[in-house]
């Protein structure tokens, strides 16, 4: 593979990794998002086991949060169980399923990948992605456009002017 190590080649990498990666997110009846949501409960310590910790580790909303986890639930891979230290609130454990389930997590390929990589070279790729990362959510995303707005077309008398 010849070597570009411009920012628009690496983008194009990084969204290539990104789209082999999700595309094997589709499988064992799951879905990416909930792929993930099992991979992080599987992980999580009681204190933050919850839809909101979730939420707030991968920067989504509780209410997306919480499709994924009720679909988990319904599925038997997770379980809600009362809180040990907050009396009021509950946590999400793996079940058995969910545990059986997480030992075939299609991210296995993509760490395969990464344990090729010599100790240099993922401390060097894991510095550079956490502050991709840090970058992207800390800049706010491109305008897109207002939904509200109708496309201009010159026929249309109401284009351009916003909708209730």
């Amino acid at each position: 593979m010849t070597r570009n190590a411009s920012s628009e080649a690496i983008a194009e990498l990084l969204t290539q990794i990104g789209r082999l990666t999700h595309s094997r997110g589709f499988t064992g009846g799951l879905n990416p998002a909930q792929w993930m949501a099992l991979r992080y409960f599987s992980q999580a310590n009681e204190n933050v086991a919850t839809v909101m910790k979730f939420a707030d580790h991968y920067g989504t909303s509780r209410g997306t949060a919480s499709q994924s986890i009720s679909a988990l639930v319904r599925k038997g891979y997770l379980t809600r169980a009362p809180s040990k230290s907050k009396k009021s609130s509950h946590v999400l454990l793996l079940t058995e399923a969910g545990l059986a389930l997480i030992a075939d997590d299609p991210i296995q390929g993509l760490i395969g990948g990464i344990d090729t990589l010599v100790a240099e070279q993922r401390s060097v790729l894991t510095e550079a992605l956490e502050k991709l990362i840090l970058y992207l959510y800390t800049r706010p995303a491109p305008d897109l456009p207002d939904p509200r707005f109708s496309p201009p077309h010159p026929t249309d008398p109401h284009a351009g002017e916003i909708r209730p």
